[in-house]
């Protein structure tokens, strides 16, 4: 039987006892009385009136006995009564009985109807008291049954947490699969093993074995570890053919011509003139492993200088892993497509999501030590924390995080932002930022860039000493299209 039908069945059981209780307690005569008559005897006697001759020839004898049997009748047939202790009490002093004397007699003694009444009202008492009992008892489990089931909803809260971040990590890898698919095609096995695993589209929920999932991942990675030393090794040869190739040629031609430049040809004079420009700071940005922030007005060109950034490091061989950005499919759509990510994310939740599972993936990174680098380009940074409570929460642990871990995790990191305020970034973590790039680019009308741009921080003299509003240029051909038409034959003149 429940706890509920217990107590239910125990405040039935105390009401009825008390309701009988209350009813027995009730009586029309709760106390014993004293049935009395009152025969009072009549004044006039017969010696007083046979002494009296004028009230002797008025009065005969016989109406003095009809003036006793009028009072008889009157006064003495009637019942009275009156409590036992008052009887009791009669021809004694504290009778509330005026009369003494012969008039007054008992008839009987009647005894209360209800000799019960006593116990009524203790089982009235019980069943009262059996009702306050009971619903304090309830009253303290509830409270107690309220809590637990609040526990139990925070860890369901937990546990689906947990589960979402299951399904991240799947996503994550069905993105990194999805590339392996267009780069080199799926085998057989592999699409045995996906389908075992649950990573179809239609069969993504049905992964049930975390341990399977890790070691399908391993395995994965050794697969693409070797592929990627053969491609490795290919692309050595093909350099050793080329630098031949070019030697043959300039021997052929003392003015090589630039529409047949390889594409490190192309690469180094790109560098060339990075170094070239205004103390080759544009270089030490490319190069630095410091996480880059760039901040500036609105038109100020902050995408397209991230995207030129990011071109030229992917062509220096570091890859993009990642790019965030919820006007990714919208005005800055041309500018990122000249870029060849793994992962696109271009709404806030996906946004969000990205943010944590980088956390993450820089803490397996680094326990990894990988060597080579990889790129992560996060646009509109301005707004995610006020997105959400969870957001606001997450924003620190990312920044913190970026400013930590992204050397040792191998990850060149790219964000853009309109302000540099707690507000996008969180609270405690004012100091950190001092340790990456933070530059400003700037605008006049709001729509058109100019070449300037200010260094807040990131820059060192030969000392090592910090530099900071350090003014710089960016050159003209610093734009992500002409980059992008310079290793697709449209070699930018860079004396020009």
């Amino acid at each position: 039987m429940s706890r509920n039908r217990i107590e239910l069945t125990a405040i039935v059981i105390s009401a009825v006892v008390g309701l009988t209780g209350f009813c027995f307690s009730h009586s029309r005569q709760p106390y014993p009385l004293a049935q009395i008559q009152f025969c009072p005897r009549s004044a006039n006697k017969k010696e007083d009136i046979l002494s009296d001759k004028n009230k002797a020839k008025k009065l005969k004898y016989y109406d003095l006995e009809k003036a006793q049997q009028k009072l008889d009748n009157k006064y003495c047939h009637q019942p009275r009564y009156v409590l036992a202790e008052e009887w009791d009490k009669y021809n004694s002093y504290g009778s509330i009985i005026p009369y003494m004397g012969s008039t007054i007699s008992l008839v009987k003694t009647i005894q209360r109807d209800n000799p019960y009444q006593i116990y009524g009202n203790v089982a009235t008492a019980l069943g009262l008291w059996g009702i306050s009992f009971t619903l304090l008892i309830r009253v303290n489990r509830l409270k107690t049954t309220d809590y637990q089931l609040g526990e139990e909803e925070k860890s369901t809260a937990y546990f689906n947490w947990q589960q979402h971040r299951r399904k991240r990590d799947i996503k994550q890898h069905s993105c990194s699969l999805h590339t392996d698919i267009l780069k080199d095609g799926l085998t057989q096995e592999d699409r045995r093993q996906r389908k075992e695993l649950g990573l179809t589209d239609d069969e993504n929920e049905a992964i049930k074995n975390q341990l399977q999932l890790e070691d399908y991942l391993k395995g994965r990675a050794v697969k693409h570890s070797d592929m990627d030393k053969q491609i490795a090794s290919n692309l050595l040869d093909k350099h050793k053919a080329e630098k031949e190739i070019d030697k043959l040629l300039y021997k052929k031609s003392s003015q090589p011509n630039i529409s047949q430049q390889s594409d490190k040809q192309l690469v180094n004079s790109l560098i060339e003139a990075l170094k070239s420009h205004e103390d080759g700071w544009l270089f030490d940005l490319i190069n630095s492993v410091k996480p880059i922030f760039l901040i500036g007005d609105m038109g100020s060109a902050k995408t397209s200088m991230a995207v030129s950034l990011g071109l030229i490091r992917e062509k220096l061989g570091h890859k993009v892993h990642r790019i965030a950005d919820k006007h990714l499919n919208g005005e800055n759509s041309d500018k990122w497509n000249l870029l060849k990510p793994e992962c696109k994310h271009d709404n806030n939740s996906s946004i969000l999501e990205a943010l944590q599972d980088q956390i993450e993936r820089r803490s397996e990174r680094i326990n990894q030590r990988p060597v080579e680098k990889e790129q992560f380009i996060l646009d509109e940074f301005t707004q995610l924390a006020k997105i959400s409570k969870e957001a606001k929460e997450l924003i620190p642990l990312f920044v913190t995080s970026t400013y930590s871990d992204t050397r040792k995790a191998k990850e060149l990191f790219i964000g853009v932002t309109h302000s540099f305020t707690n507000a996008s970034f969180g609270d405690g973590n004012y100091e950190l930022r001092g340790r990456g790039w933070l530059i400003e680019k700037f605008s006049v009308d709001g729509e058109k860039p100019i070449p300037r741009v200010v260094i807040k921080f990131g820059m060192k003299d030969k000392d090592g000493n910090n530099l900071e509003d350090v003014e710089k240029t960016l050159p003209s051909w610093f734009r992500p299209e002409l980059i992008h038409g310079h290793f697709n034959d449209s070699p930018i003149n860079f004396e020009n």
